[in-house]
């Protein structure tokens, strides 16, 4: 989360809180445009955790769960930044992602959100986002790397919510041929779906 479309990645997966969490999606590469997502995921490359839970609200009663995007092993693309969109069956509350980085060292990481999907607005403004996390991650391209948000994205039943993971050293995710928005990924809560990557933060996707 096509030669002329962006590049299609998944990214890490998100962590939904008792009403879910998303991961990243993949990326769809020149014929498909993934996602980074830490705790939920979209494309491979992220992956989302989801809580998940019954009631309502972000964090609000129910059991958190954790959701992990199919293929996570094979990521072996990267990028700066991966965006996606998760779009949820049921209202789910995401309090953080699992991420992989390109390389084992300390990155700048930022996880930005807004409601709706990421082709309704201008997406390469900053300006459009909400950064509900910034902070210094320790990455691995082995290992998933689990980030808590500073502030959880709650996505009402029948709604969507559009991510967009950025490292500076690099994030890991997955190419696919799907068509961008096209599910990725699914479970009983939500659906992931792919997106694209970004060679730096808020630049044109790549293609």
């Amino acid at each position: 989360p096509a030669t002329s479309s962006p590049t299609k990645s998944s990214t890490p997966p998100p962590i939904v809180s008792p009403t879910m969490p998303p991961t990243p999606p993949p990326i769809v590469s020149p014929t498909m445009p993934p996602t980074p997502a830490p705790s939920s995921s979209r494309p491979s490359s992220k992956r989302p955790t989801l809580p998940s839970g019954g009631g309502g609200g972000g964090g609000g009663g129910g059991v958190a769960k954790k959701y992990t995007t199919p293929s996570i092993n094979k990521a072996g693309d990267n990028a700066k930044g991966v965006m996606f969109q998760i779009s949820a069956k049921s209202k789910v509350s995401i309090t953080g992602l699992g991420i992989m980085g390109k390389d084992t060292k300390e990155s700048d990481v930022w996880v930005y959100y807004q409601n709706g999907s990421y082709d309704e607005f201008d997406a390469l403004d900053k300006g459009e986002w909400i950064q509900v996390f910034k902070g210094k991650v320790r990455l691995d391209p082995d290992e998933l790397v689990n980030i808590e948000l500073d502030e959880d994205i709650t996505i009402r039943a029948g709604g969507s919510a559009s991510l967009y993971v950025v490292s500076k050293k690099g994030l890991l995710f997955t190419k696919t041929s799907s068509k961008e928005f096209s599910i990725y990924a699914h479970n009983t809560d939500f659906d992931v779906q792919v997106g694209l990557s970004t060679k730096k933060e808020f630049q044109k996707p790549d293609k």
